[in-house]
């Protein structure tokens, strides 16, 4: 039997921005305060950097990690090694 389902991905960027975050208050004492919540004006992002993105397969209405060939061989060759235990 052939499946049929159509197959879904999410798609994951990880990474750094630099942005401008602007906020209206009705005092100074109001905006001076730092933990005090504006009225928001806007965000202007001026630059960012993507350091790594992770794409994950739907299955069934839960995601699976997807990883490259190489990462997987790694996994598989690299052996468990517990920081607890002491030899001696």
């Amino acid at each position: 039997m052939i499946d049929k389902k159509e197959k879904r991905y999410i798609r994951t960027k990880y990474g750094d921005a630099n942005f401008l975050y602007v906020e209206e208050f009705d005092s100074v004492e109001k905006a001076a305060e730092p933990l005090n919540k504006g009225k928001f004006v806007e965000v202007v992002v001026k630059e960012y950097k993507w350091d790594h993105t992770i794409v994950k397969e739907i299955i069934d209405g839960k995601d699976q990690k997807s990883t490259t060939k190489a990462e997987r061989l790694a996994r598989e060759k690299t052996p468990e090694v517990s920081g607890n235990k002491v030899q001696s």
